[in-house]
């Protein structure tokens, strides 16, 4: 089933009121940080892409979120998808794709490659990425960009 017309991705900035919101979906579904953390994170992502959230009937339905990493064998930090996230009821309609599309679509104007830290790698390949590293059931995807530059 397709996504719901109506669904919007907005930059969360636009609707200040879902920051509370996106921030515990993020918090109780990954948690690695402190709630407080989680919320700054989202709201002012330090050299990263605004967050961008899914908007359907004046509420958040989706999120996905970027963060700067350095991998082992990296020199400098690169920029990831830090958090995607949709809410069960718009699952398997589509939405996650338009928000990793958006996601995309956004960070081609800053890098030139995005990764992904995930246990969720074939759905990304399904739509372009390419597994780079894989360990115990999770994986890091990256996807080349062609507008950065």
């Amino acid at each position: 089933m397709p996504a719901e017309p109506h669904a919007t991705i907005e930059p969360l900035s636009d609707h200040p009121f879902a920051l509370s919101v996106v921030a515990r979906w993020v918090w109780a579904t990954w948690g690695s940080k402190t709630y407080e953390e989680t919320v700054a994170s989202l709201d002012d992502p330090e050299n990263c892409p605004p967050t961008l959230i899914a908007v359907a009937s004046g509420r958040p339905v989706g999120v996905v979120a970027f963060g700067r990493f350095r991998r082992a064998d990296d020199t400098v930090e690169t920029l990831w998808i830090n958090a995607m996230y949709v809410v069960e009821a718009e699952r398997d309609r589509g939405l996650g794709s338009r928000l990793l599309s958006a996601a995309i679509d956004l960070a081609g104007s800053w890098v030139e490659q995005l990764y992904v830290y995930t246990d969720l790698p074939t759905w990304y390949e399904h739509r372009g990425w390419t597994v780079i590293e894989s360990t115990g059931g999770d994986s890091v995807l990256r996807c080349r960009l062609s507008r950065a530059g």
